[in-house]
Parts: C-alpha cells; structure tokens; sequence
C-alpha cells in the first residue's frame, strides 16, 4: 500500500502510528509517501482495500492498494505484537462502524 500525505513529517507519523500493527511486514517512507507491506488473512482482504475507497470520498488519490493473490512467502504471519486491550495504531475498535458493516472481529494484538 502506498499513502501519499503532505509532507514528510506527516509520512514519518503516518509511519509511526501504523509502525506496530500486527499485520504489518514492512513500512518505510520517501518525502512524502508511505510504503507499506501487510499480510493479512482472506477474510480481512477488505481492510487493504478499505483506504481506497475514502479516495472517492475524498476526491484525491492519496491510497494505493496492490494485493498479491500467490503468496509465496511467509505463509503465515507471525504476531509480533503483545497482545494489549487496545490496537497498537490506537483506534477504537469499539466504536467503529466497519466491525459491523464488514463483520470484522477487530484487531488479533487485542485480547478478547
């Protein structure tokens, strides 16, 4: 996934806040676009594919979204992060409308 912010200074934090997410394989920055690599299982293949569509309600191309069919390697992800009660990005699962609109069972660093 390639987000493109403003500035570098909004890539790095763009990068830091995402920079602990238990999907992530590799994310680095350039100026002002961040690049990132995620794994993440067929059933929240949507969540890659989320940002794009806030591109339409915004009207700017600021998410790029590429997803690999053939995964050849790692097979699985392996949880780096500690599992907490809250996502490491610091969203708030409770609150959030895709749960519901996507059936998402919420971040897998969270204990349930």
């Amino acid at each position: 996934m390639t987000s493109r912010e403003g500035s570098e200074e909004e890539a790095r934090r763009t990068a830091e806040t995402m920079r602990n997410c238990p999907h992530l394989v590799a994310m680095g920055y350039t100026s002002g676009t961040v690049y990132s690599v995620y794994m993440v299982p067929e059933h929240k293949r949507w969540w890659l594919e989320y940002p794009e569509t806030l591109n339409e309600e915004t009207g700017q191309e600021k998410y790029s979204v590429q997803v690999v069919e053939n995964l050849t390697y790692p097979e699985e992800l392996a949880l780096k992060t500690p599992k907490s009660d809250r996502p490491p990005c610091g969203a708030d699962c409770g609150t959030c409308g895709l749960r519901e609109r996507y059936g998402c069972d919420g971040c897998l660093a969270v204990e349930v």
